[in-house]
Protein backbone atom coordinates (compact mmCIF):
# COMPACT_ATOMS: atom_id res chain seq x y z
CA UNK A 1 0.00 0.00 0.00
CA UNK A 2 3.11 2.61 0.84
CA UNK A 3 4.75 1.93 -2.37
CA UNK A 4 1.42 2.72 -4.58
CA UNK A 5 1.22 5.46 -2.22
CA UNK A 6 4.86 6.68 -3.25
CA UNK A 7 4.12 5.57 -6.72
CA UNK A 8 1.00 7.92 -6.98
CA UNK A 9 2.83 10.72 -5.13
CA UNK A 10 5.71 10.85 -7.83
CA UNK A 11 3.20 9.97 -10.63
CA UNK A 12 1.44 13.37 -9.46
CA UNK A 13 4.99 15.32 -8.90
CA UNK A 14 5.66 14.89 -12.40
CA UNK A 15 2.34 16.20 -13.98
CA UNK A 16 3.00 19.12 -11.78
CA UNK A 17 6.45 20.12 -12.36
CA UNK A 18 7.00 18.75 -15.97
CA UNK A 19 5.45 22.24 -17.52
CA UNK A 20 7.87 23.84 -15.19
CA UNK A 21 10.67 21.63 -16.66
CA UNK A 22 9.77 22.74 -20.17
CA UNK A 23 9.66 26.04 -19.76
CA UNK A 24 13.16 26.20 -18.28
CA UNK A 25 14.70 23.89 -21.09
CA UNK A 26 12.86 26.16 -23.77
CA UNK A 27 14.45 29.42 -21.55
CA UNK A 28 17.52 28.08 -21.41
CA UNK A 29 17.09 27.52 -25.41
CA UNK A 30 16.17 30.85 -26.05
CA UNK A 31 19.39 31.96 -23.88
CA UNK A 32 22.13 30.34 -25.52
CA UNK A 33 20.30 31.11 -28.84
CA UNK A 34 20.43 34.60 -28.37
CA UNK A 35 23.99 34.80 -26.77
CA UNK A 36 25.36 33.13 -30.07
CA UNK A 37 23.72 35.20 -32.22
CA UNK A 38 24.93 38.28 -30.27
CA UNK A 39 28.48 36.66 -30.34
CA UNK A 40 28.10 36.25 -34.24
CA UNK A 41 27.35 39.65 -34.85
CA UNK A 42 29.75 41.16 -32.74
CA UNK A 43 32.57 39.31 -34.84
CA UNK A 44 31.35 40.82 -38.13
CA UNK A 45 31.11 44.52 -36.19
CA UNK A 46 33.76 47.01 -35.65
CA UNK A 47 33.21 47.77 -31.87
CA UNK A 48 33.66 51.77 -31.93
CA UNK A 49 31.46 52.47 -35.40
CA UNK A 50 29.09 49.49 -35.16
CA UNK A 51 29.62 49.08 -38.77
CA UNK A 52 31.12 46.20 -40.73
CA UNK A 53 34.80 45.31 -39.72
CA UNK A 54 37.36 45.28 -42.53
CA UNK A 55 36.99 41.64 -42.43
CA UNK A 56 33.32 41.01 -43.27
CA UNK A 57 33.47 44.32 -45.61
CA UNK A 58 35.71 41.94 -47.53
CA UNK A 59 33.84 39.46 -47.96
CA UNK A 60 30.50 41.09 -49.19
CA UNK A 61 32.78 42.97 -51.46
CA UNK A 62 33.77 39.02 -52.63
CA UNK A 63 30.88 38.38 -53.10
CA UNK A 64 29.60 40.97 -54.79
CA UNK A 65 32.68 40.47 -57.63
CA UNK A 66 31.54 36.77 -58.36
CA UNK A 67 27.76 38.43 -59.01
CA UNK A 68 29.50 40.95 -61.28
CA UNK A 69 31.38 38.06 -63.25
CA UNK A 70 28.17 35.49 -63.09
CA UNK A 71 25.40 37.92 -64.22
CA UNK A 72 27.25 41.14 -65.76
CA UNK A 73 26.57 43.77 -63.75
CA UNK A 74 28.20 47.08 -62.23
CA UNK A 75 29.63 47.01 -58.91
CA UNK A 76 31.54 49.99 -57.51
CA UNK A 77 33.89 50.57 -54.81
CA UNK A 78 34.40 53.51 -52.63
CA UNK A 79 37.14 54.10 -50.19
CA UNK A 80 37.08 57.48 -47.87
CA UNK A 81 39.31 58.86 -45.81
CA UNK A 82 38.77 61.75 -42.93
CA UNK A 83 40.90 64.62 -43.91
CA UNK A 84 43.95 65.73 -41.30
CA UNK A 85 42.61 62.88 -38.84
CA UNK A 86 45.66 62.23 -36.95
CA UNK A 87 45.84 66.32 -36.78
CA UNK A 88 42.75 66.30 -34.89
CA UNK A 89 43.08 63.19 -32.81
CA UNK A 90 46.40 64.96 -31.57
CA UNK A 91 45.06 68.40 -31.48
CA UNK A 92 41.13 67.51 -29.88
CA UNK A 93 42.26 64.34 -28.25
CA UNK A 94 41.36 60.28 -28.71
CA UNK A 95 37.90 60.96 -27.12
CA UNK A 96 37.08 63.73 -29.27
CA UNK A 97 38.50 61.60 -32.55
CA UNK A 98 36.19 58.55 -31.56
CA UNK A 99 33.17 60.48 -31.39
CA UNK A 100 34.28 62.13 -34.73
CA UNK A 101 34.58 58.57 -36.22
CA UNK A 102 30.67 57.24 -35.22
CA UNK A 103 29.40 60.33 -36.05
CA UNK A 104 30.90 59.97 -39.60
CA UNK A 105 29.56 56.58 -39.42
CA UNK A 106 26.12 57.97 -38.69
CA UNK A 107 26.68 60.25 -41.53
CA UNK A 108 27.71 57.08 -44.17
CA UNK A 109 24.59 55.04 -42.89
CA UNK A 110 22.04 57.64 -43.59
CA UNK A 111 23.75 58.70 -46.55
CA UNK A 112 24.29 55.77 -48.34
CA UNK A 113 21.14 53.43 -49.71
CA UNK A 114 19.49 50.60 -48.02
CA UNK A 115 21.28 47.82 -50.32
CA UNK A 116 25.13 49.85 -50.13
CA UNK A 117 27.15 48.00 -47.24
CA UNK A 118 29.19 49.82 -45.24
CA UNK A 119 32.82 49.21 -43.24
CA UNK A 120 35.73 50.59 -41.48
CA UNK A 121 38.36 49.47 -43.40
CA UNK A 122 41.30 50.71 -40.61
CA UNK A 123 41.67 54.12 -38.31
CA UNK A 124 39.48 56.84 -40.37
CA UNK A 125 39.80 54.82 -43.44
CA UNK A 126 35.95 53.55 -44.57
CA UNK A 127 34.60 51.49 -47.43
CA UNK A 128 31.24 51.61 -49.44
CA UNK A 129 30.66 48.65 -51.89
CA UNK A 130 28.09 49.59 -54.25
CA UNK A 131 26.47 46.63 -55.44
CA UNK A 132 24.67 46.94 -59.47
CA UNK A 133 25.60 50.42 -59.67
CA UNK A 134 28.16 52.47 -62.05
CA UNK A 135 30.56 54.66 -61.02
CA UNK A 136 28.41 58.11 -61.91
CA UNK A 137 25.36 56.86 -59.28
CA UNK A 138 27.98 55.70 -56.88
CA UNK A 139 29.86 58.98 -57.21
CA UNK A 140 26.27 61.18 -56.40
CA UNK A 141 25.97 59.49 -52.75
CA UNK A 142 29.88 60.03 -51.98
CA UNK A 143 29.59 63.77 -52.96
CA UNK A 144 26.31 63.69 -50.88
CA UNK A 145 28.32 62.44 -48.08
CA UNK A 146 31.08 64.83 -48.65
CA UNK A 147 28.68 67.47 -48.32
CA UNK A 148 27.18 66.80 -45.18
CA UNK A 149 30.12 65.86 -43.78
CA UNK A 150 31.19 69.32 -44.64
CA UNK A 151 27.88 70.87 -43.30
CA UNK A 152 28.16 69.08 -40.16
CA UNK A 153 29.82 70.88 -36.91
CA UNK A 154 32.08 69.38 -35.10
CA UNK A 155 33.78 69.23 -31.81
CA UNK A 156 37.44 71.15 -32.40
CA UNK A 157 36.43 71.78 -36.11
CA UNK A 158 38.03 75.43 -35.99
CA UNK A 159 41.49 74.08 -34.97
CA UNK A 160 41.37 72.05 -38.40
CA UNK A 161 43.30 73.53 -41.45
CA UNK A 162 40.03 73.78 -43.14
CA UNK A 163 38.25 75.58 -40.46
CA UNK A 164 35.75 71.88 -40.36
CA UNK A 165 35.83 68.54 -41.20
CA UNK A 166 36.38 66.87 -44.27
CA UNK A 167 36.67 63.67 -46.22
CA UNK A 168 37.79 62.57 -49.93
CA UNK A 169 36.90 59.66 -51.54
CA UNK A 170 38.05 57.60 -54.85
CA UNK A 171 36.19 55.11 -56.58
CA UNK A 172 36.78 52.30 -58.87
CA UNK A 173 33.91 49.83 -61.04
CA UNK A 174 34.28 47.00 -62.36
CA UNK A 175 31.33 46.55 -65.45
CA UNK A 176 30.29 42.84 -65.06
CA UNK A 177 31.26 39.91 -67.14
CA UNK A 178 34.71 40.59 -65.96
CA UNK A 179 37.32 37.99 -63.53
CA UNK A 180 39.14 40.82 -61.14
CA UNK A 181 40.56 40.26 -57.55
CA UNK A 182 39.74 42.09 -55.00
CA UNK A 183 42.70 43.70 -54.51
CA UNK A 184 42.72 45.30 -58.35
CA UNK A 185 39.40 47.18 -58.11
CA UNK A 186 40.76 48.32 -54.20
CA UNK A 187 43.94 49.18 -55.28
CA UNK A 188 42.37 51.27 -58.52
CA UNK A 189 39.87 53.03 -55.66
CA UNK A 190 42.89 53.65 -53.53
CA UNK A 191 45.02 55.66 -56.31
CA UNK A 192 41.80 57.72 -56.80
CA UNK A 193 41.92 58.45 -53.19
CA UNK A 194 45.69 58.96 -52.76
CA UNK A 195 45.11 61.58 -55.72
CA UNK A 196 41.86 63.29 -54.37
CA UNK A 197 44.28 63.94 -50.93
CA UNK A 198 47.30 64.96 -53.55
CA UNK A 199 44.28 67.94 -55.26
CA UNK A 200 43.68 69.60 -52.18
CA UNK A 201 41.63 67.14 -50.37
CA UNK A 202 37.45 67.40 -49.93
CA UNK A 203 36.75 66.23 -53.39
CA UNK A 204 35.67 62.84 -54.45
CA UNK A 205 37.25 61.46 -57.71
CA UNK A 206 37.16 58.36 -60.22
CA UNK A 207 37.43 57.70 -63.46
CA UNK A 208 34.71 56.61 -66.18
Amino acid sequence: MKTLLVLILWALLLVLCWPIAVFALLGSIWYTTQKYLVQKKNALLDSLTQLYNKKAILFHLRQELLRSERYGHPTTVALLDLDFFKKYNDTNGHIAGDNLLKRFARILHDEVREYDEIGRFGGEEFIIVFPETHIKDAAIVCERIRKAVSETKFYGQHKMPFGKITVSAGLAEIKGKRRIKQDTILNKADEFLYKAKEAGRNQVLYKE
